[in-house]
């Protein structure tokens, strides 16, 4: 990429369009002062490498994260956030190639914990998945244009999505940490409170869990585990459970913990392998034998395998679910420090 120079504000933009650099919608045209500005901020040489996707070995330097962030109407205190989702994305785990190409329309959801959250103004309550929040619309949206423009994954030509999914556009949010009834997500995996950080997930859409008529912690994780169950999204690969405020008091006001949550969901989240065969998900056998209206396979391969976070505004019997790209197990979620 190279900077666009135009003395009319219409014509940069309408350039940006040109030259296939953007989403869809309006960008912020990265002038060279701009990107040089983003490139001061993050004490950086533009050739300086902050990310590698591993099967086609790109590398994203810090002059092509610049001029993408811009782009994406990014401030230069965003840029870290941006920064640490590439490089999780570019752990082997996270199966960076895979999830850009595959038909299964999976999406880089970036999820923000610990000070960094209040310093850059992210929303972590109402409408955590929706519009409205500049930190969180444009960190998402870098990302995306950095795969669009770095990596080529243009829809048709590298991204291969039978359908898609909306967090395309943009897919970042917080935890609501003081709502959570545990400790912050980012300290289950082993980092210090204190400590900013990002996770990176690959995820299809999300599955929305309405539960107003119960307080009662089995009732509502049996919903949860019904959701997550689903024979179109069930698979072997993790789950990303973002309890709502109201659900999350409930389960704390019970003493429940974290653990307690996994284990519950995960023992119920699962199917018979004779539903399976019958919804044709085991691909390569679909006889039903003796013993296979009792075996069962879970969602997962472990309790460990259900991300359990909190999020969304204090009011409403709401929690989300959001299965990973995963025919069998693909891809795992990646935390790092930002």
């Amino acid at each position: 990429m190279t900077a666009v120079t135009h003395d009319d504000l219409w014509e940069l933009v309408e350039e940006c369009h040109r030259r296939g650099w953007t989403d869809g919608l309006p960008v912020v045209p990265p002038t060279r002062g701009l990107v040089d500005r983003f490139l001061a901020a993050g004490g950086w040489d533009p050739a300086e490498p902050i990310a590698v996707e591993p099967v086609r070995g790109r590398t994203i330097t810090a002059g092509k994260l610049a001029a993408n962030a811009v782009l994406a109407g990014c401030l230069p205190e965003h840029v870290p956030v941006v920064a640490a989702a590439l490089r999780g994305m570019s752990a082997p785990e996270f199966t960076w190639h895979g999830t850009v190409t595959s038909t299964g329309g999976a999406a880089p959801l970036i999820i923000v914990n610990g000070p960094a959250r209040d310093r850059l103004g992210m929303n972590y309550g109402t409408n955590l998945f929706g519009p409205g929040c500049r930190a969180n619309s444009a960190i998402g949206r870098a990302v995306r244009l950095v795969l669009r423009n770095c990596l080529d994954a243009h829809p048709g030509i590298l991204d291969r999505s039978t359908q898609g999914n909306f967090g395309k556009y943009s897919g970042c949010f917080a935890e609501h940490e003081a709502a959570s009834p545990w400790e912050p997500f980012h300290a289950s995996r082993g980092f210090r409170p204190e400590e900013s950080t990002v996770t990176v997930f690959a995820a299809e859409s999300a599955h929305n869990i309405l539960c107003h008529g119960t307080s009662e912690p089995e009732r509502i994780l049996t919903l949860v585990a019904d959701t997550m169950a689903a024979l179109g999204s069930f698979s072997a690969g993790e789950s990303l459970l973002v309890l709502g405020p109201e659900h999350a008091h409930y389960l704390g006001v019970a003493g429940w913990s974290r653990r307690d949550v996994q284990e519950f969901v995960f023992a119920r989240a699962a199917r018979t392998v004779a539903d399976l065969k019958r919804a044709g998900k085991i691909e390569d056998d679909h006889e039903i034998r003796p013993g296979d209206e009792d075996t069962v396979r879970h969602r997962g391969e472990s309790p460990a395998d259900i991300l359990v976070l909190v999020g969304g505004g204090e009011a409403g019997g709401h929690s989300a679910f959001f299965p990973s790209w995963s025919r069998l197990r693909s891809s795992l979620a990646v935390t790092v420090a930002c």
